[in-house]
């Protein structure tokens, strides 16, 4: 039975681990430059475009809301793995995140935990800070209090539309931003970037990272899917050869973040395509004039020609049908 509680207790940590990279990753969207949860560094390990980083470390209750026996030692233990890790790399924040809502276990500080709370240092109770540079003055290089701040992600029970509420929130949040409507859009990324890409987290390689680029796809991913094509257009193909495209697609697409130059080749060709006909058919004629040119995409793996060119076509005028929310998300990330 113990050893079943301890087993819990470890996904439970690794599951808020990565929802907590998740939130710190969209936080930071336009500076990251990778992203890498269990590094040398850190729990979580923010690399930005200016060569700094963020670094955090994920410390999470399971009955964040009751338990607060053990939140002193885990700060304690966080200030000193945060002071070990910038003395590695140059930092410009250094986080706490946890799902407790009072994670220095005093009144004194209790009330300003509420929620999603993000607190600076230097706007901390007068109790708390001593607290805080009481754990530092054991540490033989400490950080830096001013770079350091708490931040509390609410996150319990094993009701998961409960658990995730906050995660999920951030997600929409920043899919407002983006200006994208996708109905279950929220969802389908925070299940894609939980169970695909932050998979790589669990490794123990400390020299895997996620790009920007990496993080970023699958939203493409899903803004151009095939299974979203206009009907008219869907209408050209034959039934049975519709549904292999879309089979192929899911195989070919998904997990390919190399394809992003690939679609950013797409639409500078259509940009610079010389169209004859009305505006409103140069999507069309372009497909037929300029399939072949990426055809090469798509061939191999016994895949016969007439589906590489149905293929071709079907991913070629989606990308083109979604430039605009294409150009919304590049321009939304800095990618």
């Amino acid at each position: 039975m113990e050893a079943n509680r301890r087993a819990n207790a470890v996904m439970f940590g690794f599951d808020f681990q990565v929802n907590a990279a998740i939130v710190l990753m969209l936080e930071n969207i336009k500076d990251i430059q990778s992203l890498r949860i269990e590094s040398e560094n850190e729990d979580i390990d923010i690399e930005l475009c200016n060569g700094n980083h963020i670094l955090a470390q994920a410390k999470s209750v399971e009955k964040s809301s009751s338990d607060f026996s053990h939140v002193r030692e885990k700060l304690k233990n966080a200030l000193k793995s945060l002071s070990e890790g910038c003395a590695k790399v140059s930092a410009e924040k250094l986080i706490l995140i946890t799902n407790s809502p009072n994670p220095l276990n005093e009144e004194a500080s209790r009330s300003i935990f509420y929620g999603a709370a993000h607190r600076n240092f230097d706007t901390l109770p007068e109790s708390s800070q001593k607290i805080i540079t009481g754990f530092l003055s054991e540490i033989e290089r400490p950080l830096n209090p001013e770079q350091f701040s708490i931040q509390v992600l609410p996150f319990e029970t094993d009701n998961e539309a409960e658990r995730y509420k906050v995660v999920l929130q951030v997600i929409n949040d920043f899919i407002g931003d983006l200006k994208l409507s996708n109905s279950g859009l929220g969802k389908r990324l925070h299940r894609i970037w939980f169970e695909e890409t932050f998979r790589n987290g669990s490794k123990k390689n400390t020299e895997i990272k996620l790009s920007k680029k990496s993080l970023i796809w699958p939203i493409i991913v899903i803004v151009t899917d095939v299974e979203n094509t206009d009907q008219d257009f869907v209408d050209r193909f034959d039934t049975v050869q519709y549904d292999e495209v879309v089979h192929r697609y899911k195989e070919t697409i998904d997990s390919c973040c190399e394809k992003m130059e690939f679609f950013t080749k797409i639409l500078f060709d259509f940009n610079a395509y010389n169209n004859t006909g009305k505006p409103k058919e140069k999507s069309l004629n372009f497909v037929e004039d300029c399939w072949r040119n990426y055809a090469s995409e798509f061939e191999g793996d016994g895949i016969d020609c007439d589906t590489v060119e149905a293929l071709t076509k079907v991913v070629v005028y989606n990308v083109i049908r979604r430039r605009i929310e294409i150009n919304k998300i590049k321009q939304g990330v800095s990618l």
